[in-house]
């Protein structure tokens, strides 16, 4: 069997069955497969139609956190926190503009902090 990256095949959140267990985590499952589907469709886009673009490894393709823990046990500690601090920042940022998050935030700190009688 082989796998087409430039013609993945998607799973489309309609035909599953209404009646089939755990519905939520089945279809944060197929949402998940289908956003990695859609980087990947680009990635091998990019490097057939992008002639400067160089090869890549085995750990540009996972998540963020599983590559730094990669980059650790290949002894580049150095790399992986770096990483950390970029994604950390960037994870900031995205929550700074996040209303839900800020409120639950504000509230959190509202309420953390009073003592109780």
């Amino acid at each position: 069997m082989t796998i087409n990256f430039l013609e993945p095949d998607y799973i489309d959140e309609a035909e599953v069955h209404p009646d089939a267990p755990n519905m939520s985590l089945l279809l944060g499952l197929i949402r998940r497969y289908n956003e990695q589907c859609d980087r990947l469709e680009l990635l091998f886009m990019d490097i057939q139609t992008d002639p400067t673009v160089k090869q890549f490894g085995y750990s540009d393709v996972m998540h963020w956190k599983a590559r730094a823990n990669w980059f650790r046990t290949q002894g580049d500690a150095k790399r992986a926190k770096r990483l950390e601090q970029r994604m950390a920042l960037k994870e900031a940022k995205d929550a700074d503009c996040d209303e839900e998050f800020m409120d639950g935030y504000k509230d959190f700190l509202a309420n953390e902090f009073v003592e109780q009688g």
